[in-house]
């Protein structure tokens, strides 16, 4: 993903007005909504918002700096492509997918961001061309485009200051925009932080920077809190403390080790592109990542499933200190566990019990309260064509009006959707 939309993400709810605005620190953007032409006359189209155009612009800036070229190749279908972000492919979302590309394609975008010598304004429109669908005589969705072209602008600019991202990550969170942009930003953050002592954010800073869509700060806190344990979550090596007032950010290793990147830029040019990130030229270097810690064997008997799930259960802990634990409780017994996977997923569980991420807004002996990324692919399932995002905040307010915590948040947050479901019905986007 480009740096800038790192720091400043699309919008993440439904905007009535015709541009929108996000800024923090030296960066800022600023997003257009534009006209479509369908054959016949031109309509006015909305600000993309939410997951989908997210997902989208994951896929395409990858494929973008990886083949070193603005013209992306997609799916031969729009089924194939759909299936490529992993998007239920449902005559719903399938309509709510096309709207977003179609509202992403047509907007204009301005970045700007601040060096040590320079204030830079650069006019990128994301996509230059993309060819809508087209329909048959019956109605059904017939031709797909093929390719997707990035403007000339943003093409340059992303190779010079592009952030790699773990692809996994993207799809455990890929219901929830505010849990995608907490993760872009830490992956874009953390690893520059020098001071060993780390740096600590406010609260009125980051609700500047993530929190426009929030009227209250107590909202917000709880959000931004679930956000940050669901990114730590799929980037357990991030190190994070929720502290009096706001949250402090301790210097980590980045999401993608520079020998696992997946973008495959020569090594001098990935280095150079790394320093050269717009409102942080002025910074020092970073230090050198901590070496990696040396993964216990038994966890490479694990089926990759229960590794997720065990991370999952382990957010806001130090998942390698877990596992060391688990592997010298194994040396010392006689024999092998009847039940590897169980067994260290109970062990999990005994020792994260109640969580160690609490919050202002957080109610005495009341631990902010983290769910699977199985739970929300479950939910997405269960409620298609719903913001599941929505749908947990809806859940978590009717919880802190009860004064009471569920055992199994899991199951409790999914019987909530249910519920919701059949009071509300299916047919709200």
């Amino acid at each position: 993903m480009h740096a800038v939309l790192c720091q400043v993400g699309l919008p993440r709810s439904e905007v009535k007005e015709r541009e929108f605005t996000r800024s923090t620190g030296g960066a800022s953007m600023l997003i257009e909504a534009g006209k479509w032409f369908d054959g016949m006359r031109y309509h006015d189209m909305p600000l993309p918002y939410g997951t989908r155009p997210r997902l989208v612009l994951f896929h395409v800036c990858s494929e973008a700096v990886r083949r070193k070229s603005p013209e992306v190749e997609v799916e031969r279908s729009a089924s194939a492509f759909l299936e490529r972000l992993g998007i239920k492919k449902s005559g719903e979302s399938f309509a709510a997918f096309k709207k977003q590309m179609l509202a992403l394609a047509a907007c204009r975008m301005q970045i700007g961001y601040q060096t040590d010598s320079k204030v830079v304004n650069l006019k990128c429109d994301p996509i230059q061309r993309f060819d809508a669908w087209t329909q048959s005589d019956n109605g059904q969705l017939g031709l797909w485009p093929g390719v997707i072209r990035l403007s000339n602008e943003f093409f340059e600019t992303l190779s010079e200051h592009a952030v790699p991202l773990d692809p996994r990550a993207i799809a455990a969170l890929q219901n929830s925009a505010l849990a995608l942009d907490t993760y872009t930003w830490l992956a874009h953050r953390l690893w520059r932080i020098k001071q060993p002592k780390g740096a600590t954010l406010y609260w009125r800073n980051l609700k500047d920077q993530f929190g426009q869509e929030y009227r209250s700060d107590k909202d917000f806190k709880r959000e931004f809190a679930g956000a940050l344990r669901k990114a730590h979550a799929v980037y357990p090596e991030a190190r994070i403390e929720i502290v009096r007032g706001g949250i402090r950010l301790m210097p980590s290793p980045p999401p993608v080790k520079r020998r696992q990147v997946l973008v495959a830029l020569p090594a001098l040019e990935r280095t150079e592109m790394l320093h050269q990130t717009p409102a942080m030229a002025s910074l020092p270097a970073p230090s050198p990542a901590p070496a990696p810690k040396i993964a216990p064997d038994f966890l490479s008997k694990l089926e990759p499933h229960i590794l997720r799930r065990a991370r999952d259960l382990a957010a806001g802990f130090d998942f390698d200190d877990l596992a060391a634990s688990y592997l010298r409780l194994l040396k010392k017994r006689k024999s092998a566990p009847a039940d590897l996977a169980e067994e260290f997923l109970s062990f999990i569980r005994r020792y994260t019990k109640g969580g160690p991420v609490q919050t202002e807004t957080s109610q005495p002996n009341m631990p902010l309260l983290g769910l699977s990324a199985a739970t929300y692919e479950r939910a997405a399932r269960e409620a298609p064509g719903w913001d599941v995002a929505e749908l947990e905040k809806l859940w978590r307010n009717w919880i802190a009006s009860r004064g009471i915590q569920p055992d199994k948040p899991d199951a409790a947050f999914l019987g909530f959707v249910r519920t919701h479901m059949k009071r509300k019905g299916s047919g709200k986007g």
